[in-house]
């Protein structure tokens, strides 16, 4: 995970592991710092007239109209947000690194759910991920600098 906009945010990465992802994203999930947005659907080439010649020319590092046009509608998925964010949506983190923006008031919107929780719900729920306080931190410093894309 990468701050999108890392000028004064300090270090900009967030390493996650198999084993380290899963008790995170529990966590989150019992603090409600989660939301169950789903993405837009994903561009498809038909709509967008992507042959294969459009692919024998990007190999080249060239790419045609089309297919700029088909890269610009996938960005547009993986930078999508909700009108009004209730938490980071579960499909962006924890299930691969696909390039996933999540945004400042996606987080700002987590950030809200986890400080709404009674101590004694935060408390019970932290002891299952030791490094949870370094996780707040990140996310606190990449809600002030762009959010965070998953890579």
């Amino acid at each position: 995970m990468t701050i999108e906009q890392p000028g004064g945010a300090g270090d900009p990465d967030y390493r996650f592991n198999v084993s380290s992802m899963g008790p995170a994203k529990r966590t989150m999930e019992r603090l409600g710092m989660l939301s169950s947005e789903e993405p837009p659907p994903w561009p498809e080439f038909a709509d967008f007239e992507v042959v294969s010649a459009d692919f024998v020319t990007a190999s080249r590092g060239e790419e045609s109209e089309s297919m700029r046009a088909f890269h610009a509608a996938g960005r547009a998925v993986v930078d999508w947000q909700a009108e009004q964010p209730t938490g980071i949506p579960g499909y962006k983190i924890g299930g691969g690194n696909d390039g996933w923006l999540v945004t400042p008031a996606e987080i700002r919107a987590a950030l809200a759910a986890l400080e709404a929780q009674p101590e004694s719900v935060k408390a019970e729920a932290v002891s299952q991920y030791p490094r949870w306080e370094e996780w707040i931190d990140y996310l606190q410093r990449a809600a002030t600098h762009g959010g965070f894309r998953v890579e």
